[in-house]
């Protein structure tokens, strides 16, 4: 038996979602809403101002060399500047910053005082990553943008803040 040839698919979505694709919409969210993700914050700097976004999308990916993903909705206000700057920051949020969290998922303009001059790393973070922009790749409706770390940036002792059942939480509950 000869072996037979892999035939690309390619998958297309032409149309609107449909009443399935809503259900299963629905319930995919409601399935990862079960998952407790840490919560941090991205963020650029464009000239004067700081762009940022909160993300429970957040991993690493190598230790060498040093990289971390984030996943950002194709729309999200953030990912034209961290595609144009090539920089960006990741602070990990603490259990105190619930409302800065809050925030900025809200997309409510940065203040500049929360942020640290030159690279924007939020103060009063757990952690902090100074990264270069190392790739970006589609992800359905998101873009999985992966960042070289060239500096980390220990902060805060404070619990991690946590993203659980569609609710910021500390470790306690």
């Amino acid at each position: 038996m000869s072996p037979r040839p892999i035939q690309p698919t390619i998958h297309t979505h032409a149309h609107g979602p449909d009443d399935d694709d809503a259900a299963l919409r629905d319930a995919f969210r409601e399935a990862l809403s079960g998952w407790a993700s840490g919560v941090a914050v991205v963020a650029v700097r464009e000239d004067d101002e700081v762009v940022a976004m909160t993300v429970s999308a957040f991993a690493s990916v190598s230790m060498y060399p040093p990289l971390v993903l984030v996943c950002i909705d194709e729309n999200g206000h953030i990912l034209p500047s961290m595609l144009a700057e090539r920089r960006f920051t990741v602070s990990l949020l603490g259990e105190a910053q619930k409302r800065l969290a809050a925030s900025f998922a809200d997309k409510l303009p940065a203040a500049d005082d929360l942020f640290a001059e030159g690279d924007p790393v939020l103060h009063g973070s757990v952690a902090a990553l100074i990264c270069t922009l190392w790739e970006a790749y589609p992800g359905g409706d998101h873009r999985i943008v992966v960042g070289r770390v060239e500096r980390a940036v220990a902060g805060e002792e404070d619990a991690p803040l946590v993203y659980h059942r569609r609710r910021y939480r500390g470790l306690s509950g």
